[in-house]
């Protein structure tokens, strides 16, 4: 019967169905359906916001939304077709990248993502082949953005319609406004904002900032070194490992199988992160950087690799978190193709490789690795505590209960029960392997975790940018060598007290290397862990590169202070004796 009406009755037919309010509704219900299941993270984001009393962030978050929400209909009902579909177009992108980038690293994409990306743009190719799987999810959401912004009803209301075209450019609006407070909070401030604004404005800001950096190319070695202390360095940097978990008291519960090694464990006690997220820790250490190095001259400094190279070491990276990561080269924490021409070896982790496995492979490598006649320097990234927690361990090692994948709900104490048992296994299973496997003859470990951790279900773990807690700052910091001379040098330094912190780690490294104390000073470096600490014990927090700020964000940690979580406090050493027998 449709077929068989005229031209002009068939338009008025069409045009009395899409003018139904029905379909309007039906319309913005699909709208908001998109909405939804394209921005993860709103609900938690506002009931933190609420948990905390943040109402002033609150009220901004909730506005911004809703100036995004009415520019996309805005862009929605623009009468002109061209002038539509090009928002949709954007806006299609943008979500689409976003949720991309969320199923693949399973968070929302930075201005630091961006840096990153941009500098590995020669691997797009690679990547669109290995990713190809994990497109379709967001090559749907491309369609039915463009399909749902370009199909809308139309509105017939003359005034209305003059209005929207006034209003054509409005949505670009929130694009500007978000790219405006990434420039405010140093780089933040996007979390759960949606996600078809967020990549356009971290995209602007980042391709303005790196447009107006000059390059910056790393110096050479400048000093030269001398006969070296050891053989063999090994720097063994945990994942998540809060200081206060690690115990090295006979018959504790948090790690008794270490303790049982600890006379042959230098323990310099709690010490202070470089930063609260794992690729700012990293960077500090690889880039030997010290604290007026933050802001900018750290993308300057020569890497821990140039030094050993100039000292005639051989240089060793293992990435036990790389089963996680599906780049195709699987480098992170701001590693660079330049950074890998002065490794030697770099061993990554097969996809898919069981969490619980990961830092058991690592052990392999390096045990194997310390087999060699060849000096070397060995940094390794542990997988450690890394959250999930209850994927870090078998269910065998299941010791603190409820964990949080049994408990009804998330709290604190099923957070701290999962936490413990991953140290237990990541920590406290693997030193008791590492010590039974070598006595470290001609060698130095030295051990630490890029950040702590924070159990309280309203707050970030860690990585927290804005007044940090200081827990994400703690972390252990102790040093083992079968060498007597330099095992009493370490423990002369460590009887003599005073904090320590992620900036005597390289300056370390470097004396073991053979470079001098007075060369080393030279650098900016100092002390090292066999002087007495003069140290400030403060970790940093969000950009330590200087693409928005010179000066770092500092937070002071007192180490002296109990940081430990009550829910922690209760469990007995003989309970955990009674769970596990053998201990």
């Amino acid at each position: 019967m449709y077929e068989k009406m005229p031209s002009a009755r068939r338009r008025g037919f069409l045009r009395r169905f899409v003018d139904r309010p029905a379909l309007l509704v039906l319309w913005l219900t699909v709208f908001a359906l998109l909405l939804v299941v394209t921005n993860e993270g709103f609900a938690q984001r506002v009931h933190l916001l609420i948990g905390q009393q943040r109402w002033g962030t609150l009220v901004g978050f909730a506005g911004v939304w809703g100036v995004c929400v009415g520019s996309l209909l805005v862009a929605a009902f623009q009468e002109r077709l061209w002038i539509r579909a090009g928002w949709a177009a954007v806006f299609a992108f943008s979500a689409a990248v976003g949720v991309a980038f969320r199923t693949v690293s399973g968070g929302g994409i930075t201005v630091f993502d961006v840096v990153s990306l941009w500098a590995a743009r020669h691997e797009a190719a690679r990547a669109a082949a290995f990713y190809g799987p994990a497109l379709f999810w967001p090559a749907l959401v491309l369609t039915a953005t463009l399909v749902i912004l370009i199909l809308r009803p139309r509105i017939e209301n003359a005034s209305a319609q003059r209005w929207l075209t006034r209003m054509a450019f409005v949505p670009a609006l929130p694009i500007i406004a978000i790219a405006a407070i990434t420039m405010t909070k140093e780089g933040g401030g996007t979390q759960a904002l949606p996600v078809q604004f967020v990549p356009l404005s971290v995209g602007a800001v980042t391709g303005a900032k790196l447009a107006a950096r000059p390059s910056v190319h790393r110096r050479a070695v400048g000093i030269e070194p001398g006969d070296p202390k050891v053989k063999d360095i090994v720097v063994l940097v945990d994942e998540s490992v809060r200081g206060d978990y690690v115990d090295l008291a006979p018959g504790n519960s948090a790690t008794p199988r270490l303790a049982r090694f600890s006379d042959r464990i230098v323990d310099f006690n709690y010490a202070s992160s470089g930063g609260t997220c794992s690729h700012y820790s990293n960077a500090i250490l690889r880039f030997v950087a010290d604290r007026s190095d933050l802001g900018g001259p750290i993308l300057e400094n020569p890497t821990i690799w140039q030094y050993a190279k100039r000292a005639g070491f051989e240089t060793v990276y293992i990435d036990a978190q790389s089963a996680f990561n599906k780049t195709p080269g699987k480098l992170q924490n701001f590693m660079t193709t330049d950074e890998t021409a002065d490794i030697d070896r770099l061993y990554t982790m097969d996809t898919g490789v069981p969490a619980e496995t990961l830092d058991g492979r690592l052990l392999d490598i390096v045990l194997e690795e310390l087999k060699s006649d060849t000096p070397k320097l060995i940094y390794a990234n542990k997988n450690g505590a890394h959250f999930p927690y209850d994927e870090s361990y078998p269910e065998s090692e299941r010791v603190f209960n409820p964990v949080m994948s049994d408990a009804a709900e998330d709290n604190p104490a099923a957070r701290v029960n999962s936490y413990r048992n991953a140290v237990r296994w990541s920590v406290d299973r693997f030193f008791a392997d590492f010590f039974g496997a070598t006595e470290l003859d001609d060698t130095v470990l030295i051990y630490t975790s890029d950040h702590g951790q924070v159990f309280d279900p309203r707050a970030l773990s860690h990585c927290s940018v804005d007044d940090p807690n200081p827990r994400e700052g703690l972390v252990p910091l102790f040093v083992s060598t079968g060498e007597p001379a330099l095992e009493a040098r370490f423990a002369g330094a460590s009887s003599e007290g005073g904090p320590r912190t992620h900036f005597s780690i390289m300056p370390t490294v470097l004396s073991l290397l053979g470079y001098s104390n007075a060369d080393i000073a030279s650098e900016g470096g100092g002390p090292t862990l066999m002087e007495p600490a003069r140290e400030r014990t403060a970790f940093s927090s969000g950009d330590i590169f200087g693409l928005f700020s010179s000066e770092a964000r500092w937070h002071d940690l007192d180490v002296a202070q109990s940081y430990l979580e009550e829910e922690a406090r209760p469990v007995l050493v003989s309970k955990a004796a009674e769970l596990r027998p053998g201990l």
